[in-house]
């Protein structure tokens, strides 16, 4: 299986040769080289600038509640707070550049607080492009936390404008989805997402054939979303050993491509239809 290649810092990016493989090194890097209007659906799990799992009490858990000693810290590339605030204006420009009109940018992003990130996500994003709805991710059961556990996230939805919304979903889409969370392993990304999530937003929001462009792929569940799925996609991971991991889960499904999880609307498994596109209905 081919690696994600390694990146030489001021290289000239050739961005068709990144099509089904993953960039490693910033992704800004890479979203520089695309072409305006290039991309038809930007969906990722970018950092959320909380400095999670590095000391905080995703990391000392276990600990806090007497279950045992707290596990390793494992920080993610890129979530320092002063890097975040500096960054997601720059990530939310070049989404807008890169869309195509009436395309969809969907973030996941925390719920709750203390600190308000949502928020600041939402008009970060509205102020680039144009927000459309705060989708509420029940993840299920009791997250982490004092007095308030979290139990949620948002998947927030901001369409570029000058054309009608990419949208292949029905009109009955409520705005809670309601898909089991990921408990990480050691050996998983500690904030990997289900693949489920990712298929639910690929199909209400692309064709398949449609390029999907993730610039945080850290553990790939965007990318095996979009192989099971028929769309193309173009990422990049800033953590080499994450990078590595990706495209090495981007590859397996391409070559097993079995049936999607999920259609557009509904909570069955379902077969594709005569257009390559799941059939069937989401809740």
């Amino acid at each position: 299986m081919a690696r994600a290649a390694e990146t030489t810092e001021g290289a000239r990016i050739d961005w068709q040769e990144w099509i089904g493989r993953v960039y490693q090194g910033d992704c800004l890097d890479l979203m520089a080289s695309l072409p305006g209007e290039s991309i038809d659906l930007v969906l990722t799990d970018p950092p959320y600038g909380l400095n999670y799992n590095n000391g905080d009490l995703a990391s000392v858990w276990e600990e806090a509640l007497g279950h045992g000693p707290a596990g390793p810290a494992r920080p993610i590339a890129g979530d320092g707070r002063d890097d975040w605030v500096q960054n997601l204006p720059l990530w939310m420009e070049q989404f807008a550049r890169v869309l195509v009109k009436g395309g969809c940018c969907c973030c996941c992003c925390c719920g709750g607080g203390p600190s308000p990130i949502f928020a600041e996500m939402t008009l970060a994003m509205d102020a680039a492009m144009q927000f459309k709805q705060a989708i509420v991710w029940d993840k299920g059961g009791l997250g982490m936390g004092w007095h308030y556990r979290r139990s949620y996230e948002f998947m927030l939805v901001a369409q570029k404008p000058g054309a009608a919304c990419k949208w292949y979903g029905d009109n009955r889409q409520s705005n809670v989805v309601r898909i089991p969370k990921i408990i990480p392993s050691a050996v998983q990304h500690p904030t990997e997402k289900p693949v489920r999530l990712m298929e639910q937003f690929i199909l209400l929001h692309s064709r398949p054939g449609d390029l999907i462009l993730e610039p945080f792929a850290g553990s790939g569940s965007t990318l095996e979303a979009a192989e099971r799925l028929g769309r193309r996609w173009i990422a990049a991971e800033i953590d080499p050993m994450w990078a590595e991991k990706a495209q090495t889960r981007a590859e397996r499904a391409r070559l097993s491509r079995p049936l999607p999880l999920l259609s557009a609307a509904s909570g069955t498994r379902t077969g594709r239809g005569g257009n390559g596109e799941a059939t069937g209905s989401l809740w």
